[in-house]
């Protein structure tokens, strides 16, 4: 039986994350109903993002960018205190749920 992923919706920032990731403060993934995943960076002081295409198989987030052959996976676990912990097989990043988003969608 398939593992529901809609806890994975919504808008999660990038509370920290590893040095080797090499992650961009302020990034943020948006994960949409269907299979779109917006990743936004910041690039001098404006909003950047790219859509890429995800699917979840169990605990493992695979990503593409249909822009740009690219693709990833990442083993995925929903957290303690609603928190998106991505294992990149050993370096870690650890996001959190933007409130604000949240909060829209429940209203």
């Amino acid at each position: 039986m398939a593992m529901s992923t809609n806890w994975l919706l919504g808008i999660w920032r990038l509370m920290r994350a590893d040095a080797s990731l090499d992650f961009a403060p302020g990034v943020r993934m948006e994960f949409l109903l269907d299979g779109v995943l917006r990743y936004h960076v910041d690039v001098g002081g404006q909003d950047q993002s790219i859509d890429l295409v995800y699917r979840v198989d169990g605990d493992v987030l695979h990503t593409d960018n249909p822009a740009a052959p690219h693709s990833m996976r990442v083993r995925i676990e929903h957290g303690v205190g609603d928190v998106l912990l991505l294992d990149f097989g050993g370096p870690q990043a650890m996001l959190v749920r933007e409130v604000e988003h949240a909060r829209r969608h429940i209203q």
